[in-house]
């Protein structure tokens, strides 16, 4: 794949399809509910001058993978029709707003054996699915995260701190499966324009994406099972959609000062429009305009959400408690999702913790300034949702 070029004359929906069944050897596939969202991907990929050759040509190798796999996921179910017969019980699943500490808290759970994470790897390369005892055996695994390891050693080198890292055998956001219905946020971080988030915060219906993501995790716990911990910060902006499809899920909310939350979030599309845009074309001031457009659908969403469904969904997970004392917070959790937490699950916990320190990649230095935003300017955007949650404000990024 990696030698693969993609031409200039890949334009439309069915043009990635073609190169993603030219990959997989397959060419049939579930339904058309991922095509509005490429079509826009296209559009801006090939409308905008923002764009380098390497960065047209990564967005179009991500969606041409992205696609095979929506394709490998559909021929598995065709041939096991019955993994879509056992069901996805009791999710816990944790959202908010990006930048939250989620990280942390899906990791903690994943120590838990009787728990099932989403691991990065399956969203890479799910078929077939791997069994319980392979998941961080799994050839596959193995090789992304040797491939993980080289990158690792260039970061060292290069002394470039990292926003966000995951390994090839932790847990992953369910973004990545949603990136496959062309329907995530992932995308929008390599945009050079709004336009993709526009649609998908205000004018696309999320239901087919929660659905393939039923269908995905069905096909991971065929050979896999266990209960599902699951993350995503932008579920928030979903949680009406997820509920129809999830609808015993338990939903976790992480809360963190959202002042830095903003800042952490515009520092985050650093790394993918430096990858893939002109040096000129990389505008920090519109990276923060549209982080704190986004920030308020993350926080509304879900306020107005709660009011109709109500406090008992929810655990509140907050950020300044998570870094103080995590394990007080992991035993609140399971007490009140009504799920056991052995002594030794704790202890599990624990060493991954000491093993984990927080600036383990770099401290990432950041300041809202350098995205053109004040704490004054955001004030408004947050007031409801302080006024609602007893969050700790750190200091000013």
């Amino acid at each position: 794949m990696s030698d693969h070029k993609y031409h200039d004359n890949v334009a439309t929906p069915d043009d990635v399809f073609k190169l993603a069944s030219q990959r997989t050897g397959l060419t049939e596939i579930d339904s058309d509910s991922w095509r509005d969202g490429l079509q826009l991907i296209l559009d801006d990929l090939n409308n905008s001058p923002a764009f380098t050759p390497y960065g047209r040509e990564r967005i179009l190798k991500d969606s041409t993978e992205a696609l095979g796999r929506r394709l490998q996921v559909h021929a598995y179910i065709q041939q096991h029709p019955e993994v879509l017969d056992a069901p996805i019980e009791r999710p816990l699943i944790v959202l908010g707003m990006p930048r939250t500490g989620t990280t942390v808290i899906s990791y903690l759970l994943d120590q838990d054996p009787g728990r099932r994470s989403l691991l990065h790897w399956q969203c890479v390369d799910p078929i077939p699915p791997a069994p319980t005892e392979g998941l961080r055996t799994d050839q596959r695994c193995l090789a992304l995260l040797e491939e993980q390891r080289k990158i690792l050693e260039m970061v060292a080198q290069a002394k470039v701190p990292l926003p966000h890292w995951e390994d090839a055998d932790g847990p992953t956001e369910d973004m990545f499966i949603h990136n496959q219905d062309f329907k995530g946020l992932s995308w929008d971080s390599f945009l050079s324009s709004t336009r993709y988030a526009e649609w998908l915060f205000d004018e696309t219906d999320m239901t087919s994406t929660y659905e393939y993501q039923k269908r995905y995790l069905q096909v991971l716990q065929s050979t896999a099972p266990g209960a599902w911990s699951l993350k995503m910060p932008s579920h928030s902006v979903h949680i009406e959609v997820l509920l129809k499809v999830f609808p015993d899920a338990r939903l976790v909310w992480a809360h963190r000062d959202p002042y830095q939350a903003t800042g952490s979030l515009a520092n985050l599309w650093k790394l993918p429009k430096g990858m893939t845009h002109h040096p000129e074309a990389v505008d920090l001031e519109a990276m923060g305009r549209n982080a704190m457009w986004q920030m308020r659908y993350h926080v509304n969403r879900p306020l107005r959400a709660r009011e109709r469904i109500g406090d008992e969904r929810f655990f509140d997970m907050y950020y300044h408690e998570m870094m103080r004392d995590p394990m007080d917070v992991m035993r609140r959790l399971y007490e009140w999702a009504g799920d056991p937490l052995t002594a030794e699950v704790e202890e599990r916990m624990n060493n991954w913790l000491t093993a984990h320190p927080q600036d383990q990649y770099g401290l990432n230095n950041y300041s809202l300034d350098q995205f053109g935003l004040t704490v004054e300017q955001l004030k408004p955007v947050f007031a409801d949702y302080l006024d609602t949650f007893d969050i700790e404000l750190e200091a000013t990024p």
